[in-house]
């Protein structure tokens, strides 16, 4: 796997997790956002590159700093400290 594929997939694999301990729908998540739900697949999929933009608009609908978005940490944060 490239570095590239392994960034994203992790990425992905970290916004379904910080998604899923908030309770929120892609749907909800998309539209907070400001981008589609199946762009919000997509990129839980690890299938799709995404630019800073979006990926700070991301971390605001999620509540958590950018750099979260990459953590490999299995606990989810809930975005306060």
């Amino acid at each position: 796997m490239t570095d590239e594929r392994q960034l994203l997939a992790v990425m992905g694999k970290r916004i379904r997790i910080l998604r899923l301990t908030r309770e929120l729908t892609q749907q909800q998540v998309a539209d907070a956002a400001g981008i589609s739900r199946n762009f919000i697949s997509l990129l839980e999929r690890g299938s799709h590159s995404v630019d800073v933009v979006r990926l700070l608009r991301l971390a605001a609908a999620l509540d958590v700093p950018l750099a979260e978005l990459f953590s490999q940490e299995a606990r989810p944060t809930n975005g306060s400290g």
